[in-house]
């Protein structure tokens, strides 16, 4: 039996229907619908430098809210995400999908309300980080940990992220915890 199919995608908001139609030769037709729900993302500037020293300007989706915290989704939680690829449009328009693996580190992160927040609250340290490839990164580091255990070594070794936020002079940093080669207390 021969049939000729047409498809057709309805979008209402955020939700993207696919119809399909098998038509077969006595004119009988049958539809099918395949829902897709699609999340609209904005756009944040970013810029990562990969283990192989290359920088590499552009820009990372975000959510306007998610569920673990107030407000949009921030660059930490796209880092910081199972995930292990991001999707990252360059200045020039080409799109890279980036094994986090491969990234050393991401610049400038937006500072938000609730960071500063956080770092009115938590204690702090300034640390000197360097990393795999030579280069030295210094900032303060909040150590959200238990009483009495708010040491750099203890939120070092505990620190599951695969990204640790450092809040340098220049910039919010995100440094990949797997590329640090040593760290250096300040305070």
């Amino acid at each position: 039996m021969s049939f000729t199919t047409t498809f057709a995608f309805v979008t209402i908001g955020p939700l993207q229907r696919l119809e399909m139609s098998n038509t077969d030769l006595h004119g009988s037709s049958v539809m099918t619908s395949v829902y897709q729900y699609r999340i609209e993302k904005d756009r944040l500037a970013v810029s990562i430098r990969l283990k192989t020293g290359e920088n590499v300007h552009g820009f990372i989706f975000v959510q306007p809210s998610v569920y673990r915290h107030l407000g949009r989704e921030e660059p930490v939680d796209v880092f910081n995400s199972p995930a292990p690829f991001i999707p990252l449009i360059t200045d020039g328009g080409d799109t890279f999908l980036v094994s986090k693996d491969q990234i050393v580190e991401a610049w400038p992160v937006d500072d938000v309300e609730a960071d500063e927040l956080r770092r009115a609250s938590a204690c702090s340290v300034v640390l000197e980080i360097t990393l795999v490839d030579g280069a030295v990164r210094t900032g303060a580091v909040l150590l959200e940990m238990p009483a009495g255990r708010a040491r750099p070594l203890d939120f070092l070794n505990h620190h599951t992220d695969r990204f640790l936020t450092l809040f340098a002079d220049d910039a919010i940093h995100l440094v990949n915890m797997r590329c640090i080669e040593r760290v250096r207390p300040l305070d």
